[in-house]
């Protein structure tokens, strides 16, 4: 019995935690979002490329951190929006 309340007291918190949780969507004030792929692509490549020379020095982290960094460079801004869109306004 302890065993059931706790699995569905978990789920209640994994779900409300869910819920009110944001994502972060990017975004670019003269670029659509097909080329954040290729932007992507990009700085994936040459930060790769970068981390080759000196593997020792840098971890997956840091991996991610300049990726995030060149996207950052070429323009890419990171906006909050809900995880379920409930401010999306509704359609007439």
């Amino acid at each position: 019995m302890k065993n059931k309340l706790f699995w569905m007291l978990f789920l209640v918190l994994a779900i409300s935690i869910a819920s009110s949780s944001c994502t972060h969507k990017p975004y670019h004030p003269n670029k659509s979002e097909r080329e954040w792929t290729i932007d992507n692509e990009d700085c994936q490549q040459s930060v790769r490329e970068g981390i080759r020379d000196e593997p020792d020095t840098y971890d997956n982290f840091d991996e991610m951190r300049l990726i995030r960094q060149c996207m950052k460079d070429k323009g890419w801004q990171w906006e909050r929006t809900d995880l379920f869109n409930f401010n999306k306004p509704l359609a007439e």
